[in-house]
């Protein structure tokens, strides 16, 4: 085992650290995962790797936490004052976002079972239907979308982006902006005031 300092452990970036992490989990997956293969790959002894993270369960929070933490920022910016831009950055975030993390995605699709992984599904769920329905409801409030059940409705774009995100990660189906483009339509075409009439008078 190779000996290293804590002078020589700070040299050692953590994204470094995570990005072996990653390579690992999504080729050989989690539970085939070594902490000793992680450390080997990050360039640590596997007692320095420990004095980061008590064990891989910690590790694998913390790479989920840095591999999201540029998508809870920027779903925090979207346009209060445009629900239907916001709602259209929103559907586009996610794809592109989805496409730019796949790697992540794809372990994160491999390990649904892990018990350690409910809580946080949970929360993204809430989290992502919350910021959703803030949309529609700013929305409605603006005559922008006609009146609707907000929960089911948030509940249901989520689901749409889901499936989206799944297709292009999974079966390498569809073109992220065309898919993102195409989403919004099929959801706004729904929700949006006067949407039956302008369908009417296209079709006239």
């Amino acid at each position: 085992m190779i000996h290293m300092n804590h002078r020589s452990l700070n040299k050692v970036s953590k994204e470094k650290v995570l990005k072996s992490a990653l390579d690992l989990f999504s080729s050989k997956g989690y539970s085939e995962t070594k902490m000793a293969e992680i450390a080997k790959g990050s360039g640590l002894s596997v007692g320095a790797l420990y004095l980061r993270f008590k064990n891989k369960e910690e590790l694998f929070l913390e790479l989920i936490k840095d591999q999201t933490r540029d998508f809870v920022e920027r779903t925090g910016e979207l346009p209060a004052e445009d629900p239907v831009e916001a709602l259209k950055k929103y559907i586009t975030m996610n794809l592109e976002y989805s496409f730019q993390k796949r790697q992540m995605l794809s372990v994160f699709f491999k390990e649904y079972n892990l018990p350690f992984l409910h809580p946080l599904r949970r929360n993204f769920f809430k989290t992502q239907h919350m910021i959703i329905a803030d949309i529609l409801s700013a929305g409605i409030k603006r005559k922008m979308f006609r009146p609707m059940s907000v929960k089911d409705a948030a509940a249901v774009i989520f689901a749409s982006i889901r499936g989206a995100v799944f297709l292009k990660l999974i079966f390498g189906i569809g073109d992220v902006k065309k898919m993102s483009q195409s989403l919004f339509e099929l959801i706004t075409d729904g929700i949006r005031c006067g949407s039956e009439t302008i369908k009417i008078s296209e079709e006239e």
